[in-house]
């Protein structure tokens, strides 16, 4: 059996993603509730992790995961994949701007999402970034994506969308070593 750590801040992916993992006997699921900021509390939740979802911020993810990556270097655990959720614009990539929920600076908040893949990149460890558009509570599962260096709309995304992404990338490897934009489905000719 496969252990799979949930790092979450109040991300309304996870929801969503917790409930297609139920359906597998496979993985075990723990959500961490430790201290964000605390490399020994990440430490203890760590041992026997084979998958990791990072779902942190807005805000500070830059620290987060720099106290997750400070014990994932000390406790070495089995992590053979990884995956992040980000931001869309975090690239570049929009073409359009942006208002970011709960953000004050834009600025700072891209170059902490950059440290923050960067800091995963380094690791050295596979993994996959989803650069999510902005989030907005709907039923849609249908999804368009983008990769990395792609312009990508300024459009909303639903978390169910996400979580499906997500759990193909971590349960059914598919996009592994990507960074890839997520947007909500256009209805034909919706553009």
């Amino acid at each position: 059996m496969k252990k799979l750590l949930i790092i979450n801040q109040n991300s309304p992916v996870v929801p969503p993603l917790n409930a297609l993992l139920k359906q597998r006997s496979d993985i075990s699921v723990e959500v961490y509730s430790g201290n964000l900021e605390s490399a020994s509390d990440y430490a203890q939740a760590l041992p026997n992790t084979n998958l990791l979802f990072i779902a942190v911020g807005p805000n500070d993810a830059d620290l987060y995961v720099e106290a997750l990556f400070e014990a994932v270097d000390e406790v070495q655990p089995p992590i053979s994949d990884i995956v992040m959720l980000s931001y869309a614009g975090v690239d570049d990539e929009l073409s359009e701007s942006v208002t970011y929920a709960g953000v004050k600076d834009p600025q700072e908040f891209i170059k902490q999402q950059r440290y923050a893949i960067k800091i995963v990149d380094e690791s050295e460890i596979a993994y996959s970034i989803i650069r999510m558009g902005q989030l907005k509570d709907q039923q849609a599962s249908d999804y368009e994506l983008f990769n990395e260096g792609t312009p990508m709309p300024a459009k909303t995304v639903s978390p169910k969308a996400v979580a499906k992404l997500a759990y193909e990338m971590l349960i059914k490897q598919k996009l592994m070593n990507h960074s890839i934009g997520i947007i909500d489905q256009t209805p034909m000719g919706g553009r």
